[in-house]
């Protein structure tokens, strides 16, 4: 992909570090299918070596956008060239994790000031929202670009922000990873004991280990 900016990706504080494990764990994908896209999508997005090879919080929900329009029809190389059309235009390397992308199952729309524009080169436009936006696991920041991401379907308890222990899930409003607190169930600390020590709630120690038991089953 080719945008009017130099891509210099590297690992940076506050960005988070994702391997790819840690792309398929967060996002519930199968690992090879991430080495897949890694290879033939965001190689130049990533740093590090081959399999050790890892990305920051944007291209995790680029990641995220990638296969959420998979999953609604579009095609690869329509996506590929939407990616590519719009980082010119916008002038980032990060176009996907922006709260601008459309779909109607086949093309690749973006909103720019309230008006849809196709990502296929031509620049045709559409006035009417063609689906609502469907990035809804991601939260975005008053500029539209991805802040934070919500890995467990149906609860905000378990976040991924890159603010926070390098953007390792963490339990929601704290700073403590959600894998420390499935430890300690492993473990056969008791719920309750855990919540005293930690001013958490039941649901939340019990949605970290829905999220662990998610990634073991």
């Amino acid at each position: 992909m080719e945008t009017e900016q130099t891509i210099n990706i590297q690992a940076n504080i506050g960005e988070g570090i994702y391997s790819i494990r840690d792309i398929a764990n967060i996002l519930s994908l199968p690992y090879h299918k991430v080495i897949r896209v890694m290879n033939g999508f965001w190689r130049e997005y990533s740093f590090g070596e081959k399999r050790d090879r890892a990305v920051n919080f944007w291209t995790l929900i680029e990641f995220y956008t990638y296969y959420k329009l998979r999953e609604l029809g579009v095609r690869p190389y329509t996506i590929k060239k939407a990616h590519t059309a719009i980082a010119k235009h916008l002038h980032t390397p990060y176009p996907f994790a922006q709260n601008i992308i459309h779909t109607d199952g086949k093309s690749v729309w973006y909103d720019l000031l309230e008006v849809l524009i196709n990502a296929d080169g031509t620049n045709q436009i559409n006035i009417a929202p063609i689906i609502k936006p469907f990035l809804d696991r991601v939260e975005f920041n008053s500029n539209n670009v991805a802040e934070r991401y919500y890995p467990l379907k149906g609860s905000t308890n378990i976040v991924v922000d890159p603010k926070y222990q390098f953007g390792q899930p963490v339990i929601a409003g704290t700073r403590l990873k959600a894998e420390l607190i499935n430890d300690y169930v492993k473990a056969g600390e008791n719920i309750s004991f855990i919540c005293k020590i930690y001013n958490l709630n039941d649901q939340q120690v019990k949605d970290a280990v829905t999220y662990y038991h998610k990634l073991s089953a």
